[in-house]
């Protein structure tokens, strides 16, 4: 691993120059890495958050995992690579103020390890591993703090976020999770399996939905017992979703029967290379196809009728860590 780090060298770049002002937060995903930096400004209505930058890299870090759940050198290097990058944006500022977390694919990585003690090298503070319970406890805070609605206390919501190798289920009230789960379903770790040599068959949309429906059905029945009354969605997939609705001038809500003509559009595409949908983005392109199933799993096996994008999920909800008193804008 020593090999691995020492071939990490970022590409001389213009980095912009930060303060103690300054608040970062890594997200080392499944599929993606983010940095997100904000700028804590102090005024008489109290303390807010501005983001001031992002960056993010595709670094499919759970396309990684081997059939023994151990990463590979070359998954690795990626990941390695992508942190030397976040840490020139890192350097000034200080280290209380930044949070640094991995997610599902380095929770299943048997030798995780390895790859936290070479980011120790690069990175000015230590990865942090959340356990799916915390993942999704986090990705609620980022949708309570982020909404623009004031929620009611009683008024219950549920929250969708569909990562690389996990997938978040989460009930809650105002700020407060009620009943929340993290299963091991995602949209890198189901493209691998269910859509070989990137076809897009209608038995490929088949089986993936209904593997990821066999996992949703040992927990939906907690979940929509519970009741709620909106349903929001927090990762690329429903941003995808949304990006489509946009570019066709319509409502940017999620429904059952769109997400199942924009399947019976996938499998019209043939293959995921020659995937053409308007308002979709080149690089979502790539796992639409195992997302949109999950998702459409989601909505058959909890009875969702419509669901909405939010605009915070666990980095925003990193930085109501870093800073609780703060609105993030």
């Amino acid at each position: 691993m020593s090999k691995l780090v020492n071939s990490n060298q970022a590409s001389p770049k213009a980095i912009p120059q930060y303060d103690d002002s300054h608040y970062a937060v890594v997200d080392l995903g499944s599929n993606s890495f983010h940095l997100l930096i904000t700028q804590l400004a102090t005024e008489p209505k109290g303390k807010s958050l501005k983001t001031v930058n992002k960056v993010k890299q595709k670094v499919r870090l759970a396309a990684g995992l081997d059939n023994n759940n151990l990463l590979t050198d070359e998954a690795m290097t990626r990941g390695l690579n992508c942190l030397k990058d976040f840490s020139l944006y890192l350097k000034t500022i200080p280290v209380n103020n930044i949070l640094v977390v991995a997610t599902a694919a380095l929770r299943i990585a048997k030798n995780n390890q390895l790859f936290f003690d070479a980011a120790k090298q690069i990175l000015p503070k230590q990865i942090k591993l959340l356990s799916g319970e915390q993942e999704a406890k986090t990705i609620y805070a980022g949708v309570a703090h982020t909404s623009n609605t004031n929620q009611q206390a009683n008024n219950k919501q549920l929250v969708l976020d569909i990562g690389g190798a996990s997938t978040e289920i989460i009930v809650g009230s105002g700020c407060s999770a009620q009943k929340l789960v993290s299963l091991n379903i995602g949209c890198v770790s189901y493209i691998g399996k269910y859509f070989v040599n990137g076809e897009l068959k209608q038995e490929n949309f088949t089986q993936c939905i209904s593997a990821a429906a066999d996992v949703i059905k040992t927990v939906n029945k907690e979940f929509t017992q519970l009741g709620w009354q909106t349903a929001v969605g927090s990762s690329g997939t429903m941003q995808a979703m949304i990006e489509i609705l946009k570019q066709r001038q319509q409502e940017p809500t999620i429904t059952l029967s769109f997400l199942n003509e924009i399947q019976q559009t996938l499998i019209c595409c043939q293959r995921i290379d020659d995937i053409q949908i308007a308002g979709l983005r080149a690089d979502r392109k790539a796992i639409l196809a195992s997302g949109l199933s999950i998702l459409i799993a989601l909505f058959e096996c909890l009875d969702i009728t419509e669901l909405c994008l939010s605009s915070g999920a666990l980095r925003e909800g990193l930085l109501f860590e870093l800073v609780p008193d703060a609105r993030i804008i």
